[in-house]
C-alpha cells in the first residue's frame, strides 16, 4: 500500500499529463484550422462564383494579346 502523499502526487502528476496532452491536440487542432480555413466569411457573392466556377469546370487563361 502506498503512502497518502505519494498516491497524491502519482495522481497530480497524471492529470497534468491528461492536461498537457489535451494542450498538445488543442494546439494542433487550431494550427491546422489557420492553415487550411479562411477566417473570414465569404460573401454571397464569392459563394456563389465558387459554385459556379466548380460546375463549369476550370476555364482556360484568356490571352490578352
Amino acid at each position: 500500500m502506498l503512502h497518502p502523499a505519494l498516491t497524491q502526487a502519482i495522481v497530480t502528476a497524471h492529470i497534468e499529463d491528461l492536461h498537457r496532452a489535451a494542450a498538445r491536440r488543442r494546439t494542433i487542432r487550431l494550427a491546422r484550422s489557420v492553415v487550411h480555413e479562411p477566417r473570414v466569411a465569404a460573401t454571397p457573392i464569392a459563394l456563389l462564383r465558387s459554385a459556379s466556377t466548380r460546375l463549369r469546370g476550370r476555364r482556360a487563361p484568356r490571352s490578352t494579346a
